[in-house]
């Protein structure tokens, strides 16, 4: 028979982690109505700040919700890996994104001249 002892989280912890899990919701959803990329001056900071509070909500699941906090570091120390290899993968994909950004603005300005070409005259 296991050794492992259950813990019991209480109420006020449960309903303090929804409630930061719902702010930052609410933070998540406010997120597309700022641009911070004009506020800061720095390119591409919306989607950083997005993926944190991301990263900050599946956290605290984990932790709480899945009493992560109680149990051995040794799982704590895997979820901490995956987070890491998933920052990881996401941040190759979008070292990606400017790569093709010229081809990109090419082609709908193509398709804008195109469409101004198409336009009858009136």
């Amino acid at each position: 028979m296991s050794a492992h002892a259950h813990h019991v989280t209480p109420l006020a912890t449960l309903f303090a982690t929804f409630g930061a899990l719902v702010a930052l919701t609410v933070l998540t959803s406010a997120m597309a109505y700022v641009n911070l990329d004009e506020l800061i001056g720095i390119s591409g900071v919306d989607i950083w700040v997005t993926l944190g509070i991301a990263t900050v909500k599946a956290a605290l699941v984990a932790l709480i919700f899945m009493h992560l906090v109680h149990d051995k570091a040794f799982n704590g120390l895997i979820l901490l890996f995956t987070l890491g290899f998933a920052a990881l993968f996401i941040s190759f994909a979008l070292m990606d994104t400017g790569q093709y950004e010229d081809q990109i603005d090419q082609y709908i300005e193509d398709k804008q001249q195109q469409e101004i070409a198409e336009t009858p005259a009136a």
